[in-house]
């Protein structure tokens, strides 16, 4: 015997629940997805608001931790007015896996430099930054 009771039609279409009286959030939660720099660290000392790198430093490297990461451009460019036609861009990173970090040879440079670190969102439009000053430590430093 062969029941095909579930596969008959009906003569009346079955009714849509009513949704207007249900429980369920109906507003949308917002994720906040924009690139948010935490940290920036260097493997140099801090005095006065510059980065003392030694004068016989072969390397430097800059850590950054940040949330919604995509990439990060580490640049450089001399101090001074109107030097922005002189900036270079030294390193990017584009695998978080190991944190975000550039390893930058400095082998035989006297430094008095801006670094701009920038940070683009994995949203696609959001970018942060973050700067500050380094220069080669002289007889003065000490």
């Amino acid at each position: 015997m062969l029941l095909l009771s579930a596969c008959s039609q009906s003569s009346e279409p079955e009714a849509i629940p009513d949704q207007s009286k249900s429980e369920a959030p109906t507003e949308l939660v917002h994720i906040n997805t924009e690139v948010k720099i935490n940290k920036v660290h260097i493997d140099a000392k801090e005095d006065g608001g510059w980065w003392v790198v030694p004068q016989d430093a072969e390397t430097l490297t800059i850590n950054v931790e940040a949330d919604h990461a995509d990439t990060v451009l580490f640049w450089s460019a001399p101090t001074g007015t109107e030097v922005g036609k002189e900036r270079e861009l030294i390193g990017y990173d584009i695998d978080g896996e190991d944190g975000w970090s550039l390893k930058w040879n400095i082998k035989g440079q006297i430094l008095h430099n801006h670094i701009d670190v920038q940070v683009l969102g994995m949203d696609g439009k959001s970018l942060t930054r973050q700067t500050f000053n380094l220069h080669t430590a002289t007889e003065y430093d000490n």
